[in-house]
């Protein structure tokens, strides 16, 4: 171990809270070769008495609690080393020594406190070497001490000797350990003696070193709290500016302008790469306070780096040639500066733009801090320019969704009677209150060719465009079903007549075609299908697993409908009864969806049954008044709260 004055201008030693200076006559510097681990050989030596012994111990316990106290002063981290370096050099006669600090993710050695011959000199950091004193001690984290043989000892460790420069007789290398990492080192030489340092020496370093780490450490959270709390108000500024914005062009202006705002950089450019073109198209350039549009220009070098690595470049010295490494040219007009950095705007592992900051006038502008608290904005800015983007998909699909809907709507209005069906002494009315664009309820009413009259309300399950669709397919089947008067049957059989028969022929064939063609997609309605004779008030029906309708007199029930299968659709062959009624002169027929008394109002109550029948007490004078008392009742009820289900209601009353 050699040391040679470096070529850097002297510092003047800092000021340091006076300590006290405790005797170390206990102390012994004439032991053997010593390295850690190593038992040193003293033989030579006199034991010292138990009172000798105690008068050591008392006096290291009092240089610890000084240097301690000291510490515990300081939250500073060049005040914690100077503190500790000058009490180091008191304690030891004013010892050659020096404190370094290694950084492992620059693979840098620093070197914040350095005295040789008497002198603070100010040292510039350094690259660890591969081998080495200081290598051996970090990467073991073990204290080092060596009291003789030094040039054997060099050689052993790969230390190199520098021409010209002086052999040290004695060196102790103690490292700063935090957890189970090397931070750092304190070392200790002697150019002129061999065994300069005692075995009690060594303890005493190493309780410093100790003390140190902790205080080091302590002061180094401390920092980063309050770079964190400075960095947190900046995230939460920019980051409530972004959770209101969904324009991506007031997205690159707010980040934009707030980093100029932050940060040391006299140009400011975001911009956004197409992978599918390979070119950058400039959204946000900022130089000298000047805005400036630039043209989109083809991927660079540095640019195919970002995407590859999805790693920030950082360059803060060295320009022109860093530059010339990463392939980089100033855009026409403008300078590449003395730092700069390319922060990549990443979107699920997709390098979508950079951020790029330029300080024109000097180096090393750019910090640690600054550099995460860059990556930060960037990823903030990721996010909401992606939320952003979907946000303009998501506008760009609703406008088509809307279109698709509005036609679906056109086209299943189509579906529903146009006219309902005038008959003489009959009054037929009803209403559909869809839940969404499309329903999948519906109602109709149609005219058979035997003047007889079909009556359907139905409801298919689910909800939305696939409830519509199959909407439109029931009552398209039940309608060709119902006026089919031949058909394909086994031999010897004739087509349906009568009532009944349409009926039954209607719902089993729509029921097993369902059940067979669509048996998978589990769908199925519940349906009431009734054929009228308007000529004497005859009803014949099926009921398949609908609310039952009522008939009414005067607003009193008469008589329920009730179910005489099950939904249509829902099982093949299904056994489906005949139900049949007679309307007297007055008598309204009453049929409605579950969607009735399932509405809510705004308090999450259900509309019910009994407000129902409370509604139809009150008689009306014709179907249509009905129908439209209670849907305004209906609509009253819900008074803006999420109408989860489709509504249909269908009235006939016979007049006379």
């Amino acid at each position: 171990m050699a040391r040679k004055s470096p070529s850097a201008d002297k510092v003047v030693k800092p000021k340091t809270k006076s300590l006290p200076k405790p005797s170390l006559k206990g102390s012994n510097r004439k032991g053997g070769k010593t390295a850690i681990g190593r038992k040193p050989a003293q033989p030579h030596l006199k034991t010292p008495s138990i009172k000798q012994q105690l008068a050591q111990r008392e006096a290291e316990l009092a240089i610890i609690n000084s240097v301690q106290a000291a510490l515990a002063a300081e939250l500073n981290i060049q005040g914690i080393y100077d503190a500790m370096g000058d009490k180091i050099r008191e304690t030891f006669h004013q010892v050659d020594m020096s404190i370094r600090i290694y950084d492992p993710q620059t693979n840098m050695m620093h070197i914040p406190y350095y005295y040789e011959n008497g002198e603070r000199i100010t040292i510039e950091s350094l690259p660890l070497a591969e081998q080495g004193f200081v290598q051996h001690v970090l990467h073991t984290r073990e204290t080092l001490v060596i009291n003789e043989n030094m040039a054997q000892e060099m050689e052993k460790y790969g230390n190199d000797v520098l021409p010209g420069t002086q052999m040290a007789k004695t060196l102790v290398y103690v490292p700063l350990v935090v957890g189970d990492q090397a931070r750092g080192i304190i070392d200790l030489v002697d150019m002129e003696r061999e065994n300069a340092f005692s075995e009690s020496d060594v303890r005493l370093l190493q309780t410093l070193a100790n003390s140190m780490s902790v205080s080091l450490e302590n002061a180094r959270l401390f920092d980063e709290t309050q770079q964190r709390n400075s960095e947190l108000a900046i995230i939460n500024s920019v980051q409530e500016g972004l959770a209101s914005q969904l324009e991506l062009q007031a997205i690159y202006d707010l980040v934009g302008d707030k980093i100029r705002d932050i940060l040391d950089a006299q140009a400011v450019l975001i911009a956004e790469y197409d992978h599918a073109t390979e070119t950058i198209h400039f959204n946000y350039f900022v130089e000298k306070g000047k805005r400036t549009f630039a043209k989109p220009i083809p991927f660079a070098k540095i640019t195919r780096h970002l995407i590859h690595t999805r790693q920030f470049v950082l360059i803060n010295e060295n320009m022109e040639q860093r530059s010339t490494q990463f392939g980089v040219s100033p855009l026409p007009g403008t300078s590449l500066g003395k730092s700069a950095i390319w922060m990549p705007l990443v979107v699920r592992n997709e390098v979508r733009g950079v951020i790029n900051l330029h300080n024109l006038d000097r180096e090393g502008a750019f910090s640690d801090s600054d550099v995460r608290l860059l990556q930060t904005l960037a990823d903030s800015m990721s996010i909401a320019l992606e939320n952003a983007r979907l946000w303009e998909q998501e506008k760009m699909y609703r406008k088509a969704l809307e279109r698709e809907l509005e036609i679906g709507r056109e086209i299943q209005a189509g579906f529903l009677p146009e006219a309902l069906p005038q008959v003489e002494g009959w009054e037929i009315a009803a209403s559909l209150m869809s839940a969404r664009e499309v329903a999948g309820d519906f109602y109709d009413a149609f005219e058979l060719p035997d003047g007889n009259v079909g009556l359907v309300i139905a409801d298919v399950c689910d909800k939305g465009v696939g409830a519509a669709l199959f909407m439109t397919l029931f009552r398209s089947l039940i309608r060709a079903t119902a006026n089919l008067e031949y058909f394909e049957h086994a031999e010897g059989t004739s087509p349906p007549q009568s009532t009944t028969e349409r009926l039954r022929h209607a719902i089993s064939l729509t029921n097993n075609y369902i059940a067979e063609t669509h048996g998978k997609s589990g769908m199925f309605a519940t349906l009431f299908f009734g054929i009228l004779d308007p000529r004497d008030g005859r009803l014949a029906y099926i009921n398949g697993g609908h609310e039952p309708p009522l008939i009414l007199q005067s607003g009193i029930v008469r008589e329920i409908l009730r179910k005489t299968g099950p939904a249509v659709g829902a099982v093949k062959d299904g056994h489906f009864e005949l139900g049949a009624t007679q309307l007297q002169a007055g008598d309204m027929l009453f049929a409605f969806t579950d969607g009735v008394p399932d509405c809510k109002n705004p308090r999450g109550d259900f509309y019910g049954r009994e407000r129902l029948l409370d509604v139809l007490q009150n008689d009306r004078d014709s179907s249509r008044e009905l129908v439209n008392t209670i849907e305004a009742d209906l609509r009253q009820y819900i008074a803006g709260a999420t109408q989860f289900d489709d509504i249909t209601l269908l009235a006939v009353r016979r007049v006379h």
